[in-house]
């Protein structure tokens, strides 16, 4: 994970910025294999129903000492919802647990649901900014935006919603 490392977790923009360029080495192709990017980060991210959960999207735990993160995402909501709860749950690895000693518990589990979304903890919140920088770079956005694509191809092309865009948009200030 050393290499993947990231330093400047002071901005969800930087954190996500600097994790792409590390990955891709200035390379970046959309959409965001943002799958791939929680298996060089070593996460063990999977789909699965929630039974017992209302409105969870995801979650992000460490059981056990010695162990991996794990991230299971709810598997009955949509593919760029799933992306995107993914992405916030890499989020929370990133400005939470990236330095935690792999022999110790992480002892709190972290969701992503509507309480999440809505913005008002500042935690959730730099998870969310995260997730939209990681799913939709800023040089990516601003390049698509300048070809006069439409917005529905631009949301396509990034594989997100058009909500996750139009508020990725609004941020960026286009």
């Amino acid at each position: 994970m050393a290499e993947y490392k990231v330093d400047r977790v002071d901005s969800p923009e930087a954190a996500a910025r600097e994790l792409l360029q590390k990955i891709y080495k200035g390379r970046v192709q959309l959409p965001i294999d943002v799958w791939g990017i929680a298996k060089k980060l070593k996460i063990k991210a999977f789909r699965g129903k929630f039974k017992d959960e209302e409105n969870v999207s995801g979650v992000l735990y460490k059981k056990e000492k010695d162990s991996s993160f794990t991230a299971v995402i709810n598997s009955e909501e949509i593919e760029v919802r799933q992306r995107f709860t993914l992405a916030h749950e890499i989020g929370h690895y990133i400005h939470k647990y990236q330095d935690l000693p792999s022999e110790q518990e992480a002892g709190k589990v972290e969701y992503c649901n509507e309480l999440s979304s809505r913005g008002i903890d500042s935690e959730e919140n730099w998870a969310n900014r995260f997730a939209a920088a990681l799913l939709m770079p800023m040089d990516e956005i601003n390049k698509e935006w300048a070809s006069g694509k439409l917005y529905e191809e631009i949301a396509q092309d990034f594989n997100v919603s058009r909500a996750a865009l139009g508020n990725r948009l609004d941020e960026l200030g286009l």
